[in-house]
């Protein structure tokens, strides 16, 4: 029991870094989708929002429920908070320094949990099995 206990809390942490990973390239996505209408249309802000909201590949995410920390939060709501704020070029520059943020910041994470995941299981099931001995 202490040894699946231990697994599984190694598990957890792989899957939350995964979902880490996951949250940042749905804001990439958001990003560039934004870019794109903006470069292409110049639509309204309201049918940017409403376009973004109506995505099926963004249905059942919300970057405040997401499991990155604060200031990535308030980076990502950057992007919505240009928004018609500014001339058309002023917005599409300060969104592209934002998706380059995300998109390193993807590469980090990405290398982090490349390296890392099979130590969290592997120190997972071991550190369970050694406490089991112990106990015993």
């Amino acid at each position: 029991m202490i040894i699946l206990f231990s697994f599984s809390l190694g598990l957890t942490i792989v899957i939350n870094k995964k979902e880490q990973i996951r949250s940042i390239d749905k804001i990439i996505y958001i990003g560039e989708k934004i870019l794109l209408m903006l470069a292409s249309t110049s639509p309204d802000t309201q049918f940017m929002l409403s376009e973004i909201e109506s995505d099926k590949y963004l249905k059942n995410f919300d970057i405040n429920s997401s499991c990155l920390k604060k200031e990535e939060k308030e980076k990502a709501y950057y992007i919505f908070d240009v928004l018609g704020k500014y001339d058309i070029d002023s917005q599409i520059n300060s969104i592209k320094q934002t998706v380059g943020y995300f998109k390193q910041l993807r590469e980090q994470y990405q290398s982090y949990y490349n390296s890392h995941y099979k130590l969290y299981l592997v120190f997972g099931l071991f550190g369970g099995i050694l406490f089991s001995v112990l106990l015993i």
